[in-house]
């Protein structure tokens, strides 16, 4: 039962999605690169950081140091097929608060973040 509720078994792809979204906050607070880079993160976006010359494991760590104490609090998930969407309020020691969105992929391996925090869209005044 306990590994069913890790594959997410029965579980709809919004929960799914608000898991892979936990588990990149809690691997992205501990500093947990290996995390990242093999369970979190999508191919696609490895092979960006790749084209960039930059390793995922050094990528992160530049990541990771540039944020303290990092919060996620996702406020909605869209799902459409393959992909999703979430808007978060990501927040860090010692920066403002942003509402962000991320954009996640189903692939072979689950859901992966596909893209970190662009700026979520109608969120500026008007």
């Amino acid at each position: 039962m306990f590994s069913c509720a890790l594959a997410g078994c029965g579980a709809s792809a919004r929960d799914e999605v608000q898991a892979k979204l936990q588990q990149f906050a809690k691997a992205t607070a501990s500093g947990d690169y290996k995390t990242l880079c093999e369970q979190v993160l999508a191919p696609s976006l490895l092979r960006r950081l790749s084209s960039a010359g930059l390793g995922c494991e050094p990528a992160m760590k530049i990541f990771v140091q540039s944020v303290q104490d990092p919060t996620l609090s996702v406020a909605r998930i869209k799902v459409s097929g393959k992909s999703a969407s979430a808007v978060a309020l990501t927040a860090a020691h010692g920066q403002r608060a942003a509402l962000n969105t991320i954009e996640l992929i189903n692939t072979d391996q689950g859901w992966r973040v596909s893209s970190l925090g662009s700026p979520a869209a109608g969120t500026a005044g008007g």
